[in-house]
């Protein structure tokens, strides 16, 4: 059950991040001229946290589909 508690959070949490993310590469794909330095950068620090998360699967051995990770590829959605 303790289990289960960790990974609805786990589940919940990435799919607030995914969806950050995807946010962050629309609004960097389309700033305003005074902001694109700063969405630019807003839209890395994503791209460095999801790939992080999705590297740190491979060492616990946790399944990406599982926990919602498997739909999104840093370098291909993010850059």
């Amino acid at each position: 059950m303790e289990d289960e508690k960790y990974k609805n959070y786990l589940i919940d949490l990435i799919s607030i991040i995914k969806k950050q993310a995807k946010d962050a590469k629309l609004e960097a794909d389309n700033p305003k001229e005074e902001d694109a330095s700063y969405k630019n950068g807003y839209l890395m620090a994503y791209h460095t946290v999801i790939e992080f998360m999705k590297n740190q699967t491979w060492v616990f051995n946790i399944d990406q589909e599982e926990i919602g990770l498997a739909d999104i590829e840093p370098e291909r959605d993010l850059l």
